[in-house]
């Protein structure tokens, strides 16, 4: 077989693994690299020669994949995912997303092919190299890559004493966050602040999000004694700075839903003032969820809803099948 090509990077060092682990079974692998998708992910083809036959999987390759990616990257029933690490619950996600196996760094692998099964699970590696954070996909950088996106959409020239008042970050962050934009291979951002990839960046801003938000933004949930059913916060007057999320913010657009929660992301300055207006009381599995807000200047949403980006990483988060046509009719998500 040819040599074997690989990208520089982590994501490099995970093909070179998972050809490590498979060479251990007996199979002689090969990666046949195709196209770089973005910075830290890459597509090819994964060849395995069982001595019967050469068996082969078109492939996607990135060291971190969120919940979100599992939904983006591109893939069918045959396309296979190498990563890092493969848990059994992600194990599960995959297959539910409609990807055709996988193999990761630490050994476990989930290849099927006529004449050709494999599967190994339960292994983990002490070790396991993980890709650095890139500044705009960052804790302290998402809220100034998000304040870049909106401005963008909204066709608003910003300056970074701008970013820095609206996202709540210091020029320090601002400044970081730039310059590396600017930086990437092709540039995201050019010298008057104007997105050169917006939907590539958005891309990669709603994986970050929804990987981080469980622990960064963590929501509440309650139970109200005005709000029967979560439509019922699309008639009312929230406070200054809440905007409506997931399903409500989708049927607010003119989505074809009936909300089962009501998603608001709320400033902490406001919590206090929704929870009397709703006479709210906690419940783990309450209807009504409260998420922070990341920023300090409130974006400007159409209708009252979140930005775009938001929304999308929102409905991604619910991990639920049926709002898939939900986001295509309102973003052209096909996944």
């Amino acid at each position: 077989m040819d040599s074997i090509e690989l990208p520089r990077s982590a994501t490099g060092a995970v093909i070179k693994d998972v050809l490590h682990h498979l060479a251990e079974l007996g199979i002689r692998p090969d990666w046949r690299y195709e196209e770089n998708l973005e910075d830290r992910i890459c597509t090819g083809t994964l060849l395995l020669d069982d001595g019967t036959g050469v068996h082969k999987f078109p492939a996607v390759a990135s060291a971190t994949v969120s919940p979100a990616g599992l939904t983006l990257l591109p893939h069918d029933e045959q396309t296979v995912l190498l990563t890092s690490r493969i848990t059994p619950a992600r194990a599960q996600a995959l297959a539910s997303r409609g990807w055709g196996g996988y193999a990761d760094s630490a050994g476990n692998a989930s290849l099927r092919s006529p004449g050709l099964l494999i599967e190994i699970a339960g292994k983990s590696d002490a070790e396991e190299r993980r890709a650095p954070t890139a500044a705009p996909f960052s804790r302290a950088g998402l809220p100034v890559t998000f304040a870049v996106l909106v401005a963008n959409q909204q066709e608003h020239r910003v300056l970074q004493r701008e970013l820095a008042a609206s996202s709540g970050a210091s020029i320090g962050t601002v400044n970081r966050v730039v310059r590396a934009l600017r930086e990437r291979t092709p540039p995201m951002l050019d010298k008057n602040y104007q997105v050169l990839r917006p939907a590539a960046l958005e891309d990669e801003w709603v994986a970050a999000y929804t990987a981080l938000q469980p622990s960064t933004w963590p929501e509440e949930r309650f139970t109200s004694d005005v709000w029967k059913n979560p439509s019922d916060l699309l008639k009312e007057k929230l406070p200054d700075g809440a905007l409506l999320g997931s399903e409500l913010a989708a049927a607010r657009l003119g989505a074809p839903i009936r909300p089962s929660q009501a998603l608001i992301h709320l400033p902490p300055e406001a919590r206090r003032d929704l929870i009397r207006q709703g006479r709210l009381r906690r419940a783990q599995d309450g209807p009504v969820r409260i998420r922070p807000t990341f920023w300090n200047i409130p974006p400007n949403g159409e209708d009252g809803v979140a930005p775009r980006p938001l929304l999308r990483a929102d409905l991604l988060l619910e991990d639920d099948p049926r709002l898939d046509e939900i986001r295509a009719q309102l973003f052209g998500d096909t996944r």
